[in-house]
């Protein structure tokens, strides 16, 4: 049979945690199934003969690799597009706070204005108009949408994309190139 048999050397567990594989991933490197690789890292077989040469292939790969090697150059027009669209965004949802804020003001009018509507239009426990219903609903189902809680979460995103345009920024601009 055409195997390897110094497989319990853990070497092939070491392969797969330097490079970041999954014994699939391993496999294929050396022509195995995720079976085989298995069984191979669990002493069951050996490895193959055939596996043999991308083995050592990778084995030299993992001595000659430095441990912390440079990062990638990084993508500076994706960054600045990803500030301008943060600025974009951000634009827009000042834009929309503005909005929120115009309307949460007439709905609390609205509601504020309810014990002056009753006194004046049922007097002592009468019916009141049927709009008056419609007047205060439509003021209560504006809060839930432009409300002070919804106002609220519309600042945090705000903030959050403001703060990304600004990371992005000062990434940029650490590159030299703003």
């Amino acid at each position: 049979m055409n195997i390897v048999t110094a497989t319990k050397t853990g070497l092939l567990p070491r392969l797969r945690t330097w490079f970041g594989m999954s014994q699939a991933g391993l496999g294929r490197c050396l022509g195995l199934s995720k079976a085989m690789v298995s069984q191979v890292e669990r002493g069951v077989r050996g490895l193959p003969l055939r596996a043999a040469m991308p083995q050592a292939v990778l084995t030299l790969a993992l001595h000659t690799t430095a441990l912390d090697p440079p990062p990638e150059p990084l993508d500076l027009k994706a960054l600045q597009r990803r500030r301008q669209l943060c600025q974009l965004r951000a634009n827009d949802l000042a834009f929309e706070l503005s909005g929120l804020l115009e309307r949460a003001t007439w709905a609390r009018r609205r509601l504020a204005a309810l014990p002056t509507l009753r006194a004046a239009l049922a007097p002592n426990g009468a019916e009141l108009p049927e709009w008056v219903e419609g007047f205060a609903s439509e003021a209560r189902n504006e809060l839930v949408r432009s409300g002070t809680t919804a106002q609220a979460l519309l600042r945090l995103r705000l903030a959050a994309l403001t703060a990304e345009a600004a990371e992005a920024a000062q990434v940029l601009a650490a590159a030299g190139a703003t």
